[in-house]
């Protein structure tokens, strides 16, 4: 199936339909020389910048403008902090494969259209919960579809990320192409990308 956040299978993420998604952080990129890897230095992806509020809280500010791609049902919309708190929740549902990514996390709300914070279990501290936010399986989904299809097992593949799932219909081939609304101006450098499975 396509729901990222009910499959513990990385090629889904990496590979197939988690393309299209962004997360609030990610680990950063570049040479070998500026960054070698394996690296966990992290970056903001959908966020700008974040800040401890104090010891087991911390605020995130969104991007602006940040537009879901312009599939029906979703329509192109701006994202918002309600999307990436509704996602995070989501992921932490009990019994989900990858509900341990977030488990000391004690809540994550919305606050305002552009931040997010997210306060962690003072009982529990864990100092690799950034890393967790960055992690394959922590992607945005699409609140208003999840309401709509319950799932997104099957449903279309809509993200904000910088490749827009094209469904061909096919199990051995994922086909995407270039998002011409990705925040990210220039990215990605190819207008198409297929892999075969």
């Amino acid at each position: 199936h396509r729901d990222v956040h009910q499959e513990v299978q990385e090629t889904l993420t990496s590979l197939g339909p988690g393309l299209a998604y962004s997360r609030l952080l990610r680990l950063k990129t570049g040479s070998e020389d500026e960054y070698p890897q394996p690296s966990l230095l992290l970056e903001c992806d959908l966020c700008e910048s974040w800040v401890a509020l104090d010891a087991f809280t911390y605020s995130f500010k969104i991007r602006e403008g940040v537009l879901w791609h312009d599939v029906s049902p979703i329509n192109g919309r701006e994202l918002t902090a309600e999307d990436v708190a509704f996602s995070l929740n989501r992921l932490r549902t009990p019994g989900w494969p990858n509900a341990a990514l977030l488990q000391n996390i004690d809540a994550i709300t919305a606050e305002g259209r552009y931040t997010v914070n997210i306060a962690l279990n003072p009982g529990f501290p864990d100092a690799d919960f950034l890393v967790s936010l960055a992690d394959g399986h922590a992607k945005v989904v699409s609140q208003g579809l999840v309401e709509l299809r319950e799932d997104l097992k099957t449903s279309a593949v809509i993200g904000t990320g910088p490749w827009r799932w094209v469904n061909n219909d096919r199990e051995d081939i994922f086909t995407f192409e270039r998002n011409p609304t990705y925040f990210e101006e220039g990215l990605p450098f190819a207008d198409e990308l297929s892999i075969r499975v």
